[in-house]
């Protein structure tokens, strides 16, 4: 028997190993020690299911000729789930979109499961954030899957009645709209993967992606009038909650404008924002958070507010000028 991967073949040394299934399985460990996934498995040039269950996986080795298989990188693979996720989200849209019940009621459930996943292990993945993959109506990924997850858990013990079906057709026209969003966050989070592609191109995901970081800042401004009022009230877990959501908020922004530094080669030293350089602006932000940490820590929230709202949110509000400034650079 040969076995290929990626069309190439290779030495496999047969030990203990009968069927198909127990050698899938030893290339599986070793494929994954490379930082692969499996993507496809063909037996005799027949595509099999990658499933150890499946009656192929039981076949005697010699009763197979070639076993070839296929393998992405993690990145690749999580991508091109993406891409899956988006085209069967297109198909179920286009069965139910003029009906106000469903067919199919258990696929249906079981495909809601899918995208969920799927989307949640794909960020996990490309290290996308879904705090910043925005509507323009303010709704967030991360609040789309939250209401997916409940749908999932509620339509568990009951029927899809015409207010699920309802539901169902919203949350998934507001996953497709994230989905397009999703690749362009994939494409620069992961630029190493995606060395060859377009310069042009590129710079555009990067502009959008800057509109929307922007928009997520500018919309986020209320926190910080919320985080002194919890302080105030004693209620020190919303507070922080908040004040994570600003720090995860602001890692995002610097790590795009890492991304966006090497891909150009900007000196952000040379480059102001009103008084200051932007490499000041975040060295300043970070400093300020820090104090933050610190006061919160020892019990002092008076001071939590106070640099928060007198030194962290002026700042914080110069990062939209920021973008706009470095858009108009790499354009």
């Amino acid at each position: 028997m040969e076995i290929l991967i990626n069309d190439e073949k290779i030495e496999f040394e047969l030990e203990t190993e009968k069927n198909v299934g127990e050698i899938i399985k030893g290339l599986e460990s070793w494929i994954a020690e490379n930082d692969n996934m499996i993507e496809s498995i063909s037996i005799d040039s027949v595509i099999v299911p990658f499933d150890y269950n499946c009656s192929e996986f039981r076949r005697s080795i010699s009763l197979v000729k070639e076993l070839k298989v296929i393998t992405l990188t993690q990145v690749e693979l999580a991508v091109n789930t993406i891409v899956s996720l988006g085209e069967y989200i297109i198909r179920i849209l286009s069965e139910y979109d003029d009906s106000d019940s469903l067919t199919y009621y258990d696929s249906i459930l079981e495909g809601m499961k899918l995208i969920y996943s799927g989307i949640v292990d794909s960020l996990r993945i490309l290290n996308v954030n879904s705090i910043v993959i925005v509507n323009r109506k303010g709704i967030t990924l991360k609040d789309v899957l939250f209401e997916m997850n409940e749908f999932i858990l509620i339509y568990e013990k009951k029927y899809i009645d015409s207010e699920g079906t309802k539901k169902l057709k919203d949350l998934l026209k507001n996953m497709l709209y994230f989905i397009a969003i999703v690749f362009k966050w994939a494409v620069i989070k992961n630029i190493l993967f995606f060395k060859d592609w377009d310069k042009t191109r590129t710079s555009s995901f990067l502009g959008d992606i800057f509109q929307d970081l922007s928009y997520v800042c500018s919309s986020s401004f209320q926190k910080f009038d919320s985080i002194s009022k919890d302080l105030q009230i004693g209620r020190d877990r919303k507070a922080l909650g908040d004040l994570c959501y600003i720090t995860e908020l602001l890692d995002e922004v610097i790590s795009i404008l890492k991304i966006t530094k090497i891909m150009y080669t900007i000196d952000f030293k040379s480059m102001l924002i009103s008084d200051r350089s932007i490499d000041d602006l975040f060295y300043e932000i970070t400093d300020r958070l820090k104090s933050v940490e610190s006061a919160f820590k020892n019990g002092d929230m008076i001071t939590v507010g106070d640099v928060l709202e007198y030194e962290i949110k002026p700042l914080f509000k110069q990062i939209p000028e920021l973008f706009e400034k470095v858009d108009n650079f790499i354009k």
